[in-house]
């Protein structure tokens, strides 16, 4: 496991960054024509996904 701490601010600025960047993924595996590709980018958002939540449930924790 791995331990990073964040201030508030940054705890912010690195979950709207990784809601921006699930958007554009979200738009490109849409686009992408190449089936190895977008599965790539779809494993990709997953874990984008996966660290989003887990900063949300952290920060309704209180444990920023």
């Amino acid at each position: 496991m791995y331990t990073l701490n964040l201030s508030i601010d940054e705890h912010q600025a690195l979950m709207e960054v990784l809601e921006c960047s699930i958007s554009e993924l979200h738009s490109e595996i849409i686009h992408t024509d190449r089936c190895d590709f977008k599965e790539l980018l779809k494993t990709r958002k997953r874990t984008l996904m996966q660290l989003l939540e887990t900063l949300k449930t952290n920060s309704a924790l209180g444990v920023a």
